[in-house]
């Protein structure tokens, strides 16, 4: 048999009433006819609200003209050089160049955008430089560094970052990552191509990093090279996107 659903906190019969605010509600009217607790109690819980919903804005967009807060993130003459990638720099190998700037800079009153590159390579396989077939592996780095300063990217960006990567791509897999930002993920499209996607206020980082394999052997290559997952460097990813954050603040 389903019971009749109760209410959460709902008095039992006899007990006592709760006391708001130093006002018992067992005392009588007040001179005007009205309950004294009423007044007390709405006053309480709209003051409340109020805060609440004030508190919530300023987090989000600053104060007062609604617009969202880049939180402090801004372009400058060389945001590639945020760069640093010390932890997959040290995992998969020292950059082939500095990390370059790519066609395509946008600044605008309503958003600043810019997308930067690097390869590291070769890939150290096995402790190898390159493989005794000719074949090396290099990974590519890349960042898009979006900051957003009329209108919240944030529903975009949870509706865009849970079902594509920054190529366009269907995703694979998503996971959350807590204390980056206000909202993180860790995108896998599949083996070779992961990405870090970080929502701070007004601004949308995405670093991502793909892998390639190159033949440079003297001979015609004799079929095609396994690649290597990047699973075991994800965690690097995820540890390079907290540096490039605060070096984007710098």
């Amino acid at each position: 048999m389903i019971s009749e659903p109760e209410l959460v906190g709902e008095d039992e019969p006899g007990a006592p009433a709760e006391v708001v605010s130093g006002f018992d509600p067992r005392q009588g009217p007040a001179a005007d006819g009205r309950r004294r607790g009423q007044r007390l109690l709405w006053g309480a819980a709209g003051a409340l609200v109020a805060s609440v919903v004030w508190a919530a804005a300023v987090f989000a967009y600053g104060f007062g003209d609604g617009k969202p807060d880049v939180r402090g993130y801004r372009l400058g003459a060389k945001p590639c050089a945020a760069m640093k990638l010390k932890a997959l720099s040290g995992s998969v190998g020292k950059a082939e160049h500095k990390p370059t700037e790519q066609p395509g800079r946008v600044e605008h009153p309503a958003v600043d955008r810019v997308d930067c590159a690097v390869s590291l390579a070769p890939f150290k396989v096995s402790g190898k430089k390159q493989a005794a077939d000719g074949w090396s592996t290099q990974i590519s780095v890349t960042m898009r560094v979006e900051l957003h300063k009329e209108t919240d990217p944030g529903p975009e960006f949870e509706a865009l970052n849970t079902k594509v990567d920054l190529f366009g791509n269907e995703v694979a897999k998503v996971e959350g990552i807590v204390g980056l930002g206000d909202s993180a993920y860790l995108v896998t499209l599949d083996d070779a191509s992961s990405q870090v996607s970080v929502l701070d206020g007004g601004a949308v980082i995405t670093i991502g990093m793909s892998v390639s394999t190159v033949y440079d052997g003297e001979d015609p290559p004799e079929g095609e090279t396994e690649v290597p997952e990047l699973t075991p460097y994800q965690g690097d990813l995820i540890s390079d996107a907290h540096d490039v954050l605060d070096a984007l603040k710098a």
